[in-house]
């Protein structure tokens, strides 16, 4: 399989047009369109995640368990 990457606008009646280059094989593609969306901050993607932790009902951990666990974690390594 081949990959061919190319820009494209997508018309205001939902349609694209692509140019394939002149050396590729008259065959079936699979075709995936990826479009570009608004993208929130990275702050503001940061403070949607934690707000949906704040929300979870997975138990939380102090830092003293978490540095307990990391280093647990570390040692069965060795």
């Amino acid at each position: 399989m081949q990959a061919i990457r190319l820009q494209t606008r997508i018309t205001p009646d939902h349609r694209i047009e692509l140019q394939l280059p002149v050396d590729t094989p008259a065959t079936t593609a699979e075709v995936i369109v990826l479009i570009d969306s608004p993208t929130a901050s990275a702050a503001a993607s940061l403070e949607a995640f934690l707000g949906r932790l704040d929300q979870s009902d997975r138990p939380r951990l102090s830092a003293e368990e978490v540095d307990r666990w990391v280093e647990q974690e570390r040692n069965s390594w060795n």
